[in-house]
């Protein structure tokens, strides 16, 4: 008797644990992490744009897009205390400015797993359900700026 009455147990913890699981994935918060992608594309006219993203821990690099290019990275948000903050420095001729580019609060787990933004002189925007949602740049901050020189469009840091 004592054994029947574990295993309809063990069960019933399976179920509820898968059902839980199942759940989560429908409000599009995974009870396990999976990795999250963001893709920045450069929308600006004409124009070369240098992206230098970074967490707290991580320097991406800096990458130089042409027109219509995608620079993309994956990371695993946190769990337990979603705090994952991955800020961005955008530098073209005409422009430097900083956004934050995936805020864990703001951004969860966006659409299918991918945060998608394109990056345009006004701010990066981004299309939630066929609605295109664009953002203000960061407020200016101090610090080292990337140099684009004019005569051939390429980065001096």
């Amino acid at each position: 008797m004592k054994v029947k009455f574990k295993i309809i147990l063990v069960f019933c913890l399976l179920t509820i644990f898968f059902g839980v699981q199942l759940k989560c994935a429908e409000s599009s918060v995974p009870f396990f992490p999976t990795k999250e992608t963001v893709d920045i594309t450069n929308h600006l006219d004409m124009r070369y744009l240098a992206v230098q993203c970074k967490d707290k821990n991580n320097d991406l690099g800096v990458h130089q897009l042409n027109v219509g290019q995608t620079f993309s990275f994956t990371f695993f948000p946190k769990v337990f205390f979603p705090s994952t903050l991955y800020f961005c420095h955008f530098v073209w001729l005409e422009g430097d400015h900083y956004f934050d580019i995936y805020v864990q609060d703001r951004d969860g787990y966006c659409q299918k797993n991918s945060c998608s933004w394109d990056i345009i002189a006004n701010g990066p925007c981004r299309t939630i359900s066929g609605h295109r949602e664009c953002y203000n740049w960061n407020p200016p901050a101090e610090g080292k700026r990337l140099f684009m020189q004019q005569s051939n469009n390429t980065l001096h840091v």
